[in-house]
Formats: C-alpha cells, structure tokens, sequence
C-alpha cells in the first residue's frame, strides 16, 4: 500500500519541532504482527527507526512506533513491514508531502516541493541588487558621456572672443596671449 500525506508546515509544527504522525488506521493492521518501520528522507537515506532511537540522523529529533519530529519542516517517507504468524503480510509506504504556505512561489501549487521563505526573500533581495546595479552603470555611462562631450567640444563651453576674430574673413583665429597682443596692436597701426 502506499499512502501520500499532503500537509502544511504549519499544520505539523509544535513547539519540539515539526511531528510526523502515523496514521491509527496502519497502526491498527499491525497490532497481531511483527513489524519494522524506517523512515527515509525524499532522496531514500534512512534517517530513524524506531527499534533504534538512539540512531538519529538529521533533521530528526525524536521517534517512536507512531511519530518523529524533526528540527525543520522537510518532505519524508515512512514505511512499515508486517509478518503475522498466520504467514500474511503487510506493508505500506507514506510518503509526508510538506509544504510551506506563507511562502509565494510559482510552484507553490506543486505539493510534491518543499518551499522555503527564504527562497523568496533572497530572489527580492536579488532583484533590488540587480536594480541597483544597473542604475550605477547607468548613472556611471552618463558621467563619463558627459565628461567626454566636455573635452570633445571645448569651444562651445567657452566664452566668445569676438576680438580674436580677422575682420577681412569673420573667421575665429586661435592665438595665445602673446600673439594675441601682438596681433591686436598690428589690426590697430593698421587701422590708422
């Protein structure tokens, strides 16, 4: 038989930790017989067994011939092998589904994954640092374009030397000082 339990972490939380309970109606088809129980984690290691309470592999806290606990909220497998002595045999497989409901994911409707808060939490913390980070490239590219158009059209940024212009041709001369006053003193003995 295999049987799948679909809870909330909510449901199965208490204040030892999160309580993993055998269902009475398989407890009861092995009352006459004997049995063995394990319970696995999702990926099939044996992490407890009742006949051994002292072997305890995390998250598990605690267990007994009808429940475990373990220290956080995760997804497990019980199962249970009975021998009557009138030679029949029982077994069944549980398999406890865990979901977190405060937790807002697309495959929040997928109960066969375990979702976790901080999954959430570090994919909007994720989301701000990648927004931020554009906006300094952003702002960065607008500081160095600036800068460059500054240097790539210095004269426009300048103030208008109308006297360092020829009066023949209108067009602008670029002198130095010294040129310039000498310049200047032969437009004014040319003028007189």
């Amino acid at each position: 038989m295999y049987n799948v339990i679909n809870v909330s972490c909510a449901e199965i939380e208490s204040a030892v930790g999160f309580l993993f309970m055998i269902q009475s109606v398989i407890l009861n088809q092995t009352l006459n017989a004997d049995c063995e129980q394990s319970w696995y984690s999702e990926d099939g290691s044996l992490i407890a067994d009742p006949s051994k309470p002292h072997k305890l592999i995390a998250p598990v806290i605690s267990v007994s011939s009808d429940r475990l606990v373990t220290s956080h909220c995760v997804n497990l497998n019980h199962e249970i092998i009975c021998d009557s002595a009138d030679g029949s045999h029982f077994s069944c497989v549980t398999a406890f589904r865990a979901r977190n409901q405060t937790a807002a994911t697309p495959n929040s409707d997928d109960l066969n994954q375990v979702t976790f808060q901080h999954s959430d939490r570090s994919l909007w913390i994720l989301a701000v640092f990648v927004v931020i980070a554009v906006l300094i490239i952003i702002i960065l590219i607008c500081f160095l374009w600036q800068k460059k158009k500054l240097r790539c059209f210095p004269n426009v940024f300048q103030r208008d030397d109308s006297e360092n212009r020829d009066p023949e041709s209108g067009v602008q001369m670029q002198l130095g000082s010294d040129e310039s006053d000498s310049l200047n003193q032969s437009v004014l003995r040319s003028s007189e």
